[in-house]
Protein backbone atom coordinates (compact mmCIF):
# COMPACT_ATOMS: atom_id res chain seq x y z
CA UNK A 1 0.00 0.00 0.00
CA UNK A 2 1.01 3.89 -0.99
CA UNK A 3 -0.38 6.75 0.35
CA UNK A 4 0.03 9.98 -2.37
CA UNK A 5 -1.58 12.94 -3.56
CA UNK A 6 -4.18 12.37 -6.17
CA UNK A 7 -4.05 13.66 -9.55
CA UNK A 8 -6.68 16.09 -10.80
CA UNK A 9 -7.95 13.61 -13.32
CA UNK A 10 -8.24 11.13 -10.59
CA UNK A 11 -11.05 13.18 -8.69
CA UNK A 12 -14.29 11.53 -10.80
CA UNK A 13 -12.84 8.21 -9.51
CA UNK A 14 -12.48 9.48 -6.56
CA UNK A 15 -15.59 11.06 -6.12
CA UNK A 16 -17.56 7.74 -7.19
CA UNK A 17 -15.47 5.68 -4.38
CA UNK A 18 -16.72 7.85 -1.69
CA UNK A 19 -20.15 7.80 -3.38
CA UNK A 20 -20.05 4.19 -3.22
CA UNK A 21 -18.58 4.03 0.33
CA UNK A 22 -21.16 6.38 1.46
CA UNK A 23 -24.32 4.54 -0.23
CA UNK A 24 -24.47 2.31 3.04
CA UNK A 25 -25.60 5.57 4.69
CA UNK A 26 -28.28 6.73 2.46
CA UNK A 27 -31.19 5.01 4.57
CA UNK A 28 -30.18 7.06 7.44
CA UNK A 29 -31.37 10.39 6.18
CA UNK A 30 -34.00 12.16 3.94
CA UNK A 31 -33.80 11.37 0.67
CA UNK A 32 -33.23 15.56 0.07
CA UNK A 33 -30.50 15.63 2.63
CA UNK A 34 -28.31 12.20 0.72
CA UNK A 35 -28.92 14.61 -2.71
CA UNK A 36 -26.93 17.68 -0.93
CA UNK A 37 -24.37 15.83 0.56
CA UNK A 38 -23.62 13.80 -2.34
CA UNK A 39 -23.31 17.29 -4.10
CA UNK A 40 -21.23 18.59 -1.11
CA UNK A 41 -19.00 15.28 -1.96
CA UNK A 42 -18.44 16.56 -5.40
CA UNK A 43 -17.75 20.18 -4.40
CA UNK A 44 -15.02 19.54 -1.47
CA UNK A 45 -12.79 16.96 -3.74
CA UNK A 46 -12.47 20.49 -5.63
CA UNK A 47 -12.01 22.39 -2.93
CA UNK A 48 -9.20 25.14 -3.44
CA UNK A 49 -6.89 24.36 -0.32
CA UNK A 50 -7.64 20.41 0.16
CA UNK A 51 -5.27 18.00 -0.29
CA UNK A 52 -6.64 14.77 -1.89
CA UNK A 53 -4.91 11.60 -0.33
CA UNK A 54 -5.63 8.36 -1.84
CA UNK A 55 -4.41 4.92 -0.89
CA UNK A 56 -3.24 2.69 -3.61
CA UNK A 57 -2.66 -1.09 -3.79
CA UNK A 58 -1.64 -2.78 -6.74
CA UNK A 59 -2.29 0.27 -9.27
CA UNK A 60 -5.87 0.91 -8.08
CA UNK A 61 -7.19 3.18 -5.57
CA UNK A 62 -8.59 1.52 -2.57
CA UNK A 63 -9.70 4.81 -0.44
CA UNK A 64 -9.27 8.86 -0.28
CA UNK A 65 -9.22 10.92 2.11
CA UNK A 66 -9.62 15.01 1.69
CA UNK A 67 -6.93 16.89 4.53
CA UNK A 68 -7.39 20.86 4.71
CA UNK A 69 -4.23 22.57 6.12
CA UNK A 70 -6.81 25.83 6.86
CA UNK A 71 -9.81 24.27 8.14
CA UNK A 72 -11.46 27.41 7.50
CA UNK A 73 -11.01 26.14 3.67
CA UNK A 74 -13.19 22.90 4.91
CA UNK A 75 -16.86 24.92 4.24
CA UNK A 76 -17.98 22.51 7.00
CA UNK A 77 -17.82 24.00 10.67
CA UNK A 78 -16.66 27.04 12.71
CA UNK A 79 -13.05 25.73 13.68
CA UNK A 80 -10.69 27.93 15.28
CA UNK A 81 -8.01 29.86 13.27
CA UNK A 82 -5.15 28.03 13.01
CA UNK A 83 -6.45 23.69 12.73
CA UNK A 84 -6.64 21.89 10.26
CA UNK A 85 -9.47 20.01 8.86
CA UNK A 86 -10.20 15.99 7.56
CA UNK A 87 -13.01 15.38 5.42
CA UNK A 88 -14.46 12.66 3.29
CA UNK A 89 -12.43 9.75 4.39
CA UNK A 90 -14.00 6.51 2.53
CA UNK A 91 -12.79 3.39 1.64
CA UNK A 92 -13.98 1.24 -1.13
CA UNK A 93 -16.63 -1.36 0.31
CA UNK A 94 -15.03 -4.53 -0.46
CA UNK A 95 -11.28 -3.25 0.90
CA UNK A 96 -12.09 -2.31 4.21
CA UNK A 97 -10.81 -3.49 6.98
CA UNK A 98 -7.57 -3.56 5.85
CA UNK A 99 -6.51 -0.30 7.26
CA UNK A 100 -6.54 1.71 4.46
CA UNK A 101 -8.84 4.02 6.36
CA UNK A 102 -6.14 3.99 9.51
CA UNK A 103 -3.35 4.78 6.96
CA UNK A 104 -4.99 7.45 5.51
CA UNK A 105 -5.62 9.65 8.48
CA UNK A 106 -2.23 9.03 9.32
CA UNK A 107 -1.08 10.67 6.21
CA UNK A 108 -3.30 13.59 7.68
CA UNK A 109 -2.04 13.52 10.79
CA UNK A 110 1.56 13.40 9.15
CA UNK A 111 0.67 16.54 6.88
CA UNK A 112 -0.27 18.54 9.56
CA UNK A 113 2.91 17.45 12.37
CA UNK A 114 5.12 18.90 9.47
CA UNK A 115 3.44 22.05 8.89
CA UNK A 116 3.18 22.67 12.41
CA UNK A 117 -0.85 22.26 12.90
CA UNK A 118 -1.46 21.61 16.37
CA UNK A 119 -5.21 20.62 15.97
CA UNK A 120 -6.75 18.59 13.74
CA UNK A 121 -10.68 18.60 13.31
CA UNK A 122 -13.50 16.28 11.72
CA UNK A 123 -17.05 16.14 11.44
CA UNK A 124 -18.62 12.45 11.56
CA UNK A 125 -22.29 11.08 11.51
CA UNK A 126 -23.38 9.02 14.41
CA UNK A 127 -24.54 6.57 12.04
CA UNK A 128 -21.26 5.74 11.00
CA UNK A 129 -19.54 3.42 13.59
CA UNK A 130 -17.03 2.20 12.24
CA UNK A 131 -15.41 5.39 11.21
CA UNK A 132 -16.17 6.89 14.63
CA UNK A 133 -14.08 3.61 16.16
CA UNK A 134 -11.22 4.50 13.75
CA UNK A 135 -11.24 8.24 14.99
CA UNK A 136 -10.96 7.12 18.91
CA UNK A 137 -8.57 4.52 18.81
CA UNK A 138 -6.08 6.81 17.01
CA UNK A 139 -6.52 9.47 19.74
CA UNK A 140 -9.28 11.91 18.40
CA UNK A 141 -11.78 12.78 21.17
CA UNK A 142 -15.49 14.62 20.91
CA UNK A 143 -15.54 18.07 20.62
CA UNK A 144 -19.54 18.41 21.11
CA UNK A 145 -19.07 22.22 21.03
CA UNK A 146 -18.52 22.14 17.88
CA UNK A 147 -21.50 19.26 16.85
CA UNK A 148 -24.05 20.62 14.17
CA UNK A 149 -27.80 21.16 15.25
CA UNK A 150 -28.90 18.78 13.57
CA UNK A 151 -26.43 17.19 11.93
CA UNK A 152 -22.65 15.70 12.25
CA UNK A 153 -20.56 15.49 15.61
CA UNK A 154 -17.69 16.62 15.86
CA UNK A 155 -14.15 15.40 17.05
CA UNK A 156 -10.17 16.76 17.47
CA UNK A 157 -7.20 15.36 18.37
CA UNK A 158 -4.31 18.10 19.67
CA UNK A 159 -0.98 16.67 18.26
Amino acid sequence: MSIREATPDELPEIEQLVQDAYQEFKGAMPEGIWERWMQNVSEALRAPGGMVLVAESGGEIMGAVTFFPDAGQAHQGQWPKGAAAIRLLAVRPDSRGQGYGAQLTKACLKQARELKISTVFLYTGTFMTAARQLYEKLGFVRAPEFDGDPGPIAYRLDL
